[in-house]
């Protein structure tokens, strides 16, 4: 239990200490004149557990895991908080678009700058993320897909990912849905 609280409380003071440092960046930028051309984005590769399903550190494809913070700040764009689904490689063509460049059309990411001028848009239907198994997040569901064994969540009901419904017959349809979208 004592290694436990040390674990949560190293985690919060990174965070707090990587808060701290991004307003070091964005008042650098404020006091070099900077700010009005400068695109911040925040992120991270993965989430992190603190002992959620009897869990630590980045080891599942669960939502604590998959979920990363996301905060883009583009000059003249105001404020505000969106919903939609997104992956990491959506940051790719966002950026280029957002820097008047070119897209590629080969490229598997979307450009998600949309949801800066209407925070209601939405770009992705689902989402994949991969690591021990592999996450389908859809806005109802989430499949955790370790082969032939895997775990189901309905994440409106159960956004905490408790009541595993991967065996329950009454969602079969839908894990063959989720699963012939894993697979395309």
């Amino acid at each position: 239990l004592l290694q436990q609280k040390k674990l949560v409380a190293g985690y919060y003071a990174s965070v707090t200490y990587v808060d701290a440092m991004v307003g070091k960046v964005l008042e650098a930028l404020d006091k070099t004149g900077q700010r009005d051309d400068t695109i911040v984005i925040f992120t991270s590769d993965h989430g992190y557990h603190l002992g959620e399903h009897d869990m630590w550190s980045k080891v599942s494809v669960h939502e604590e895991s998959a979920k990363v913070p996301l905060i883009i700040c583009v000059p003249g764009k105001k404020p505000a908080v969106c919903h939609s689904l997104a992956e990491l490689i959506d940051l790719y063509p966002t950026v280029s678009n957002l820097c008047g460049l070119k897209i590629p059309g080969n490229i598997q990411g979307k450009d998600i700058s949309g949801m800066l001028d209407d925070p209601s848009v939405k770009v992705r239907d689902a989402a994949l993320s991969s690591g021990k198994g592999r996450l389908l997040r859809t806005e109802k569901w989430a499949l955790l897909d370790y082969g032939k064994k895997g775990e189901l969540y309905d994440m409106e009901k159960d956004p905490k990912q408790y009541d595993n419904l991967f065996g329950d017959s009454n969602y079969a349809e839908t894990l063959a849905d989720l699963r012939e979208k894993l697979k395309a």
